[in-house]
């Protein structure tokens, strides 16, 4: 999820600077412009709150499974409201624009796919999974990750 996010996060400020300073190369028009920069603005907003939550995923599952169950309604609620935004930015395909930005697009569209289906998966684990089998998980989750492996001399 880090490494999705930091690539939103990358490539939606390129996208904008590239929108922005190539518009005369591009011929973009100013409407385009601006749809551009307020769509990879708002990616800008969720990937650094994605950020800031995968930065915190580690002490909130040193927590107990009801912390880690509300941890995955916030964050599932989060990614549903960013399908606005998603569905927004896919009308950009159907905009006449050259092909570098067509690849910005669809590079960036791709990167949002799965960011949210990666986050959609772990909500379910986390909240829509039976008791049992997802106090398992999280048990085997805390030792994977937060257990510090012993080391031979």
């Amino acid at each position: 999820m880090l490494s999705l996010v930091l690539l939103l996060l990358i490539s939606s400020l390129t996208f904008i600077i590239s929108s922005i300073f190539l518009k005369s190369y591009i011929t973009l028009a100013i409407e385009d412009t601006y749809f551009i920069s307020i769509i990879c603005s708002i990616n800008i907003l969720f990937g650094i709150y994605y950020l800031g939550e995968v930065i915190n995923l580690g002490k909130v599952f040193k927590l107990e499974n009801k912390y880690i169950k509300r941890f995955g309604k916030r964050i599932g609620f989060v990614t549903f409201l960013y399908l606005i935004p998603f569905i927004l930015f896919c009308t950009l395909f159907f905009r006449k624009l050259g092909i570098l930005e067509t690849f910005l697009i669809l590079f960036i569209f791709i990167i949002e796919s799965l960011l949210i289906g990666v986050i959609l998966k772990e909500v379910y684990d986390l909240v829509f999974q039976e008791e049992a089998q997802r106090d398992f998980s999280i048990e085997e989750n805390r030792k994977k990750y937060f257990q510090k492996e012993e080391r031979p001399l």
